[in-house]
């Protein structure tokens, strides 16, 4: 029933003093990308200057003001991996109780249990002024969304509901993509409020504002879940649970005495003022930044776009460029006249930089963005200009990647008199220290970056902004980690595009992505070359990327752990290798304190002290002649294939065999009366993947004498009515059956049921499950009195709870018992049946 000349380390080695006492191996593991660093952080470390991401930010307002959290998070995506932890902690909210938290699907009808909660008949009513809390991506929206058209038409008598929504879609052919329409779409249907994160570092004062907002109107708080909320960053002023206790507590109160003959809009701008008088802050729902007198505006929504667009037209409008950027903070209500307020009288023409679905989207001139028309509709009625000034959709895809260049060439093609260069140079990035790690995600040395931002975070003057992409698509998985240093703040939510030193872990990478592009100009370029040989250079380094290694003047090293053997088959000095190289061209004036803070996190000073000596050896810097600026072949450097991501966790390699169940006659008849439930067939031989018929023998005849050394025999079959059809030259296939009684014999001697249930998977799909008997199974699926091989011997082992039948069947799985092995095999010709009986601890 189918249910990757030579440089001295001198310098390096005679820094560390290393202690031979410490020897214990601390492993560094990562929890979830969507963790600082990947560590989990107790929910009372959150406070000050701290190191958090985005999404750790929204998991402690949600934590410490909700009464109940549901959870739509894929497995995968660790929206709710924090709040899980501290709920398994017990740890208390602001309301003195641990806040439930409910992981749910997201399929159809998926919020009905969240809305059954709520008003169920019994709901603790002392709990009502309790904000729920739902966090979920945007893809969720879709599924939820009767639920938050009922929520909306009865919140009247519902308790204060947010959710903050996280913008990520998967497209078949982008990848994961930042999808902020669904929401916005949803938001205007509805009538729900909605409150966007320009920036990680807002994301706690965003949720907790959308928080205190739902005390007015059922609230989204949307924000980029894709890099924003994942990437790991310092906060200088992170609110603890009792500081948002207080906030949260004093502005309720401001919510329940606002006029109550203000509407929705303007009960959102009184608490958004209240907020930031409470704050310090000077939130508005609408923000211009740009030219004092611009002809342009641009309007902008969302995470990545906001911080982009208002650095790239800051600074081109200090180049003198008359263009500005409005940026939109709460979308929904849309506050008109906010909005014609921030925007200057000088004015001419407005871009509103609409997100759409796909590239289809952008071309079909039917379909407008969603932030357009609102924007259309609010200049069109304002009686700020004589002559109102033409709006105008910038259209792009969900799936583009966003970067300075990338925004700069659509402010260039959007219709405005200026123009920009092919690159730009963003202020922001001009004291900041950009490095680039490309490897495979089963790389020994995959996470060195994490581990080296760990460590330079713990210099008190360093801002660390670490983020990584996976695509899973190529080399059986790629990653890419972006790593900023600082003495100021970083806000760079997008791929670093000149870097001062790449690192590259594998050699096929190379040929997938143009990685040099990525280094600056006379910037350092670090290969993992294992054997490498000066002489193989240009074999094993392609040729576009020596032209372009030669012509802008980047320095190549190379890491070759090959020239010990010793030394690439330790994982974790293979690792420390990897970091201790990058130090030294990225750092090189690193400290002494700061290295020994290296080797207390690799958690052992005897390797580390053998690295050190090691580096020198392995790190070399190659001489770039300049016969590598001359291509053989007519071509240019090509453009950079961007990495796209995919995922957020590394490809999972292993496949794990599906584990055989024992059943009842109960779940054959869950199968067989609920057929369309369960997707149930019956076939006679589930496990053939042919179709299969009973036929019955009608002669079996010896045409041969018995004394004749060949025998051959006349066979007729009588078809019947079995539905099988023969024709002239076709051939017929037997499936043979152990002995019945053999079989029997040997259920009753292994201590089995002959009629329990066995649950197998099919060999067509491991999804579907075949259902027969022990009986069944024994006898036709499984050829237990066949001859077995060495390596089933050493299986069985493992399962062998007697340390003398562990070892001895052990023995014979290896060299050691190969003469026993044959003899069992060839002489006394035993089965998978004798050896099951032989060895007895084995037995379930």
């Amino acid at each position: 029933m189918s249910s990757a000349q030579t440089e001295s380390a001198g310098d390096l080695a005679g820094q560390v003093t290393v202690p031979e006492s410490q020897t214990n191996r601390v492993v560094f593991t990562r929890q979830s990308a969507s963790l600082p660093f990947g560590q989990a952080v107790p929910l009372s470390s959150i406070s000050g200057p701290t190191y958090v991401t985005g999404q750790l930010l929204v998991q402690q307002v949600a934590y410490a003001l909700s009464d109940k959290i549901f959870s739509y998070s894929p497995e995968t995506f660790d929206l709710d991996v924090a709040i899980k932890d501290w709920a398994a902690r017990q740890d208390k909210n602001i309301h003195g109780y641990t806040t439930a938290v409910q992981p749910l699907q997201t399929r159809t009808g998926a919020g009905a249990f969240a809305l059954g909660y709520i008003f169920s008949k019994d709901f603790d009513l002392s709990r009502r002024h309790i904000p729920q809390t739902l966090l979920a991506p945007s893809l969720s929206l879709r599924h939820l969304r009767s639920a938050l058209d009922q929520l909306s038409l009865l919140y009247g008598v519902s308790s204060p509901f947010v959710a903050h929504v996280a913008a990520i879609d998967y497209a078949s052919d982008s990848g994961l993509v930042a999808d902020y329409g669904s929401a916005l779409q949803i938001a205007e249907e509805l009538g729900l409020a909605l409150v966007s994160s320009a920036s990680a570092y807002e994301s706690q004062h965003m949720s907790l504002l959308a928080t205190l907002m739902a005390k007015i109107v059922p609230t989204l708080h949307v924000y980029d879940g894709v890099r924003t909320s994942r990437e790991t960053l310092r906060v200088i002023d992170a609110l603890s649970q009792s500081g948002i206790a207080g906030i949260f507590n004093k502005l309720s109160q401001a919510v329940d005495n606002l006029n109550t003959r203000l509407d929705s809009a303007g009960k959102v701008f009184e608490l958004l003022q209240a907020f930031n008088g409470e704050l310090g802050t000077e939130y508005e729902p609408f923000e211009y930044v740009g030219h004092e007198s611009p002809d342009t505006v641009f309007v902008v929504f969302g995470s990545v776009e906001i911080q982009l667009a208002k650095q790239v037209v800051s600074k081109l409008a200090s180049d003198g460029a008359r263009i500005g950027v409005v940026s939109v903070r709460i979308y929904r209500p849309f506050i008109e006249e906010a909005f014609i307020k921030v925007l200057p009288s000088s004015v001419q023409r407005i871009d509103v930089l609409g997100q759409v679905a796909n590239d289809a989207a952008v071309s079909d001139g039917s379909i407008q963005s969603a932030l357009y028309s609102d924007v259309l509709t609010a200049v069109e009625f304002s009686s700020k200009w004589a002559s109102a000034p033409p709006v105008f959709d910038v259209k792009y895809s969900a799936s583009q990647v966003l970067t300075p260049t990338s925004v700069a060439e659509i402010i260039s093609q959007s219709g405005t008199k200026e123009t920009t260069e092919s690159e730009i140079s963003l202020p922001l990035l001009d004291t900041v220290s950009q490095y680039i790690f490309f490897d495979t995600d089963d790389s020994t040395a995959l996470l060195a970056p994490i581990v080296v931002g760990d460590l330079l975070s713990q210099d008190y003057n360093n801002n660390i902004y670490l983020g990584e992409s996976h695509d899973n698509l190529v080399q059986g998985g790629v990653v890419r980690t972006d790593l900023r240093s600082s003495q100021k703040t970083i806000d760079a939510p997008y791929p670093a595009e000149k870097a001062d030193v790449v690192v590259v872990g594998d050699e096929k990478l190379l040929k997938d992505f143009a990685i040099s592009q990525s280094v600056k100009d006379s910037g350092k370029l670090l290969l993992r070359l294992s054997n490498f040989k000066e002489e193989e250079a240009e074999k094993r380094i392609p040729e576009l990327v020596r032209q372009d290694i030669q012509k802008r003047g980047l320095s190549l090293y190379v890491l070759d752990t090959g020239l010990s053997p010793a030394l690439e088959a330790d994982n974790d000095i293979s690792r420390l290798l990897a970091e201790l190289s990058f130090l030294k061209l990225a750092k090189p004036d690193m400290e002494q304190d700061a290295l020994r803070k290296l080797s207390e996190l690799e958690g052992n000073q005897v390797k580390f002290e053998q690295c050190i000596d090691a580096v020198g050896k392995c790190l070399k810097q190659v001489e770039v002649p300049e016969t590598w600026a001359e291509v053989l072949a007519d071509t240019a450097i090509a453009a950079a294939k961007t990495l796209k991501t995919n995922s957020f966790v590394p490809f999972n390699k292993e496949e794990i065999e599906p584990e055989l169940q024992l059943g009842n006659w109960e779940a054959a008849a869950k199968g067989l009366v609920f057929k369309e439930a369960y997707s149930t067939s019956i076939n006679l031989r589930p496990d053939q993947s042919v179709q299969t018929f009973t036929i019955h023998v009608k002669e079996n005849r010896r045409l041969t004498p018995t004394t004749y050394d060949r025998n051959i025999f006349h066979i007729e079959f009588d078809l019947g009515s079995s539905g099988l059809t023969y024709k002239i030259g076709e051939a017929l296939g037997i499936h043979a059956e152990n002995d019945p009684e053999m079989v029997l014999e040997f259920i009753e001697s292994y201590g089995l049921n002959p009629g329990d249930l066995v649950q197998v998977p099919s060999r067509e799909s491991p999804a579907v499950v075949e259902t027969r008997t022990v009986y069944q199974t024994l006898t036709q699926g499984i050829d237990i009195f066949g001859k077995p091989p060495k390596r089933f011997y050493e299986q069985l082992s493992e399962y062998a709870t007697d340390d003398l039948e562990k070892k001895k069947l052990a023995s014979l799985g290896s060299q050691e018992g190969a003469e026993e092995f044959k003899r069992r095999s060839e002489v006394d010709t035993v089965t998978f049946a004798d050896v099951l009986e032989d060895w007895p601890s084995q037995a379930p």
